[in-house]
């Protein structure tokens, strides 16, 4: 452990705590996310990342750059089985070479009670260090309010005068009742989130339209109910592929010339965790009940890894499903991913609570439209004429459709077209080039309070 001292002084490079190097006379300041995704240290300088969260990281730090430092994100650890688990969907990170820092908060896997009486202390004290050594504090509200590091961190953001940037991507507004109607909470669970909660959220989101420098929500809906026409707040989406990543033209043809053939199967797609929310034992039951009414003209495949896994290849046999369902485990983010998704014709999505997954834009630009539960975000992109949605959690509804589209392909040709022209039009790029602007200009409004970041004061731990 060092203390910021005479080797600043002297113009050396010094190592923090958590990781990070701090260069003596450097002007530009660091931009510090504070998020919850967990991330693991492999060791002195690497850490491991999210594939698809990792290229996210390392294309913002390019696009923050030169208004910008080092990008330094703060989060949970992640402990060693749950990497070992995740292992063939992550990537390492070098931090010194690619100039972004990983500040361990706490570890994940610590429960609420610990957490509380032992580490949110400690975790205060390290927050304020790394969001005074920052330019700009990048975080949201906490919807897990037991932990509420995000929060912490854009309070500290604000009442030290840095440019703050609250991002909130997800509408949680009807979490409780739709938790409740699945029967996943109780009638306890239900009341409590929805009247003690929910108004804690709701108070953080309008909190931080009021104070932030820039505000970003999901949906045109939130803008409007919390935003109310303020200049600050915007609009997003979060896309995570790049314009290579969208599929090729001579890809998109031979998909659609494929899926027109009479004799071929209606190849469908989920991708993502394989955990309880999202639904996936409701697309095989509704599989089943298309099989059913004779049409079987359809193969599921199933990408992705989770503690649901071993449940829904046992539900897939007791449905009948062994012939028509595939698991093929997870993919790494990237060529191998989009690779596969390319050859298949349609994304399933059942998510039994608020759910803003990257699949779903990640599945447009591989050229596939959307069949969903209708819920806030699903909603929202059906817009684009790509997705449809059917009533929430209709297992049966979402069987009627899916036997109409396995018989009709005009439709979902017309909709795989959709797809690939909203792709092109939100890539990663695009929103990224939006928030680093919107971010440049609070600097620039406010030259003299968001470069107060720099290195730790001489004789101060940076523990």
């Amino acid at each position: 452990m060092t203390t910021a001292g005479a080797d600043v002084r002297a113009g050396a490079a010094v190592r923090d705590r958590e990781g990070g190097v701090r260069e003596a006379g450097r002007e530009s300041p660091d931009y510090l996310m504070v998020v919850p995704v967990p991330l693991h240290r492999l060791g002195e300088g690497r850490f491991v990342v999210d594939s698809a969260f990792g290229e996210h990281l390392r294309l913002l730090r390019q696009k923050l750059s030169p208004t910008f430092g080092r990008l330094v994100v703060a989060t949970p650890e992640m402990s060693r089985e749950t990497y070992e688990l995740a292992r063939a969907s992550m990537m390492e990170v070098d931090e010194a070479r690619e100039g972004i820092e990983f500040v361990a908060l706490f570890p994940a896997s610590v429960g609420r009670a610990r957490f509380l009486l032992r580490e949110f202390v400690p975790v205060l004290r390290k927050l304020f260090r790394v969001v005074r050594a920052s330019g700009a504090v990048h975080a949201g509200p906490s919807h897990n309010l037991y932990r509420p590091i995000e929060a912490s961190a854009l309070a500290m953001g604000v009442l030290l005068r840095k440019v703050t940037v609250s991002v909130n991507d997800i509408d949680l507004r009807q979490e409780a009742w739709m938790n409740y109607r699945c029967g996943r909470w109780s009638r306890r669970g239900y009341l409590v989130c929805r009247f003690v909660y929910d108004p804690i959220r709701n108070f953080q989101l309008r909190l931080a339209v009021r104070t932030c420098s820039v505000v970003l929500l999901k949906g045109a809906k939130m803008c409007e109910d919390f935003g109310r026409g303020r200049a600050n707040v915007h609009d997003f989406l979060d896309s995570a592929y790049s314009a290579g990543q969208i599929i090729p033209d001579l890809d998109l043809q031979r998909k659609l010339e494929t899926m027109a053939s009479p004799d071929s199967l209606l190849e469908i797609v989920y991708f993502g965790r394989l955990t309880g929310y999202k639904g996936i034992d409701r697309c095989l039951r509704a599989l089943q009940m298309v099989r059913r009414r004779g049409v079987d003209g359809f193969r599921f495949h199933v990408i992705g890894g989770g503690e649901d896994e071993g449940a829904l290849k046992r539900l897939a046999g007791e449905l009948g499903l062994e012939d028509r369902v595939i698991f093929h485990g997870p993919l790494r983010y990237g060529p191998e991913l989009f690779g596969a998704l390319y050859g298949y014709h349609l994304l399933l999505a059942a998510p039994l609570s608020e759910d803003t997954p990257r699949s779903a834009l990640d599945a447009m630009a591989a050229g596939l439209p959307i069949l969903a539960f209708d819920t806030y975000y699903y909603r929202d992109l059906a817009r684009s004429g790509a997705v449809e949605v059917v009533q929430w959690p209709s297992v049966e509804a979402m069987a009627e459709r899916l036997a109409a589209l396995c018989q009709d392909r005009a439709v979902l040709a017309d909709r795989c077209r959709r797809a690939v022209e909203f792709a092109h039009q939100n890539v990663q790029d695009v929103w990224l080039d939006r928030r680093v602007a919107w971010t440049r200009a609070s600097m620039e409004a406010r030259p003299g309070r968001a470069r107060r970041g720099g290195a730790i004061p001489d004789g101060e731990r940076a523990d």
